[in-house]
């Protein structure tokens, strides 16, 4: 460490005035046992930066074999180590400059070094890893009351904090993806419903909409829970009236009915492109190719009378071949696809060579991001041609 005398011979061999700098001199040494894991860098984005000056949480989600992600409340970001180019060393009472007093008479303060940093963590926006919450529900799907003490409904039930611990999202997006799963909140547990569960209890809300001429002037809420409360529980009957139905401001007729009935509870009215989906699904999920005429006729009978299907209904959940003979559709769900980017496309290519815009886009449409649409990604991942007149992507790379 330079002593007072040391710092003035030095200030005269750069031939520096004294009187242009201030009085008090922090002289930096290394200590002689040098921390480097003891602090880390982390470099931030406004959005992260406004959460910690907020006080909000931010946590790192990862298991041992998952690489380590940050999230705030409302978003997940990947961390990666990156390489400075230059040394940051770390000293402990540090002064800055404007916190040095102009005038005074000349002393050193001496300032240890503990820490010499060449790395720092950065954060780069990603999408939240959601698949793993798919995988975790399905293992012990819901199946009704009478099933929950069968040997197969004994795996592991899941709270959202236990999936908050688990899965590589924010709070926010776990949320979105629940309901995007349809998961029903049963006892404090996450479920997801049997996909022959939900068949009888949504047939049930169907028949008795039908009954009751519910589909024309909406489905009281209450009504519907006492009648079928007795075959399913309440929440599973709210949940999948929730997910299928949508709530109507007042029922029809009501205004101008002249006994004035008070109304007391919520009235929704069947979403029909969500009913027809459902039973596209019913008619797809266990039948292989089917001949796609066939399958329109099967499909329109299927639902409830009044509704109309139409081919937009299966977007993203079935895939058609029109140049086979007969056409055939078979069942595709783009939840089933690879969470990762690459690995989506490569998947997708190897199902079908190629593909107009309208058939990949509600296959990658979930992989978007503010910055990046799908023909952005189609750019990245895809290359485009003529194909009878038609544009029509292929990958980029050959795909075994």
């Amino acid at each position: 460490m330079g002593s007072l005398e040391d710092i003035k011979l030095v200030m005269e061999y750069a031939k520096i005035d004294p009187t242009e700098v201030k009085p008090v001199v922090q002289s930096v040494y290394f200590s002689e046992e040098l921390d480097n894991d003891a602090v880390k860098f982390l470099e931030v984005d406004d959005a992260v930066l406004t959460a910690l000056e907020a006080g909000d949480e931010l946590v790192i989600r990862g298991e041992k074999t998952e690489s380590a992600v940050l999230c705030t409340g409302s978003k997940t970001y990947d961390i990666k180590e990156a390489e400075m180019s230059n040394c940051m060393l770390l000293l402990s009472d540090m002064v800055w400059s404007k916190d040095l007093p102009d005038k005074g008479d000349q002393a050193v303060n001496y300032r240890k070094v503990t820490s010499v940093l060449q790395n720092y963590f950065e954060l780069r926006p990603c999408k939240p890893k959601v698949k793993k919450l798919k995988m975790l529900l399905e293992k012990n799907m819901y199946n009704g009351k009478e099933s929950e003490e069968d040997e197969e409904h004994m795996d592991e039930k899941y709270t959202f904090q236990d999936l908050l611990n688990l899965v590589q999202a924010s709070e926010a997006e776990i949320t979105a993806a629940l309901k995007k799963l349809q998961a029903c909140k049963l006892e404090g547990y996450w479920r997801v419903l049997h996909f022959d569960f939900l068949t009888q209890v949504l047939n049930h809300i169907i028949q008795l909409s039908e009954e009751n001429d519910w589909l024309r002037s909406g489905l009281p809420l209450e009504d519907c829970c006492q009648t079928l409360e007795e075959l399913f529980p309440r929440p599973v009957i709210e949940h999948v009236i929730s997910c299928y139905a949508d709530k109507m401001s007042s029922p029809t007729g009501t205004e101008d009915d002249d006994s004035h009935m008070e109304i007391d509870t919520a009235f929704y009215t069947l979403n029909e492109d969500k009913i027809c989906r459902f039973f596209a699904e019913l008619c797809l999920r266990n039948a292989g190719k089917f001949n796609l005429q066939e399958f329109l006729s099967v499909w329109e009978q299927s639902v409830p009378s009044g509704m109309k299907t139409y081919l937009h209904q299966v977007e993203g959940m079935a895939l058609i071949n029109r140049s086979s003979k007969p056409e055939v559709i078979w069942y595709f769900p783009a939840e089933n696809l690879p969470e990762d980017v690459g690995e989506r496309f490569d998947s997708l290519f190897r199902t079908r060579e190629k593909w107009t815009l309208d058939e990949i886009a509600p296959y990658v449409r979930d992989l978007t991001t503010a910055k990046v649409d799908v023909g952005g990604l189609l750019l990245k991942y895809a290359r485009s041609s003529l194909h009878n007149g038609i544009k029509v992507f292929n990958s980029r790379k050959l795909v075994s």
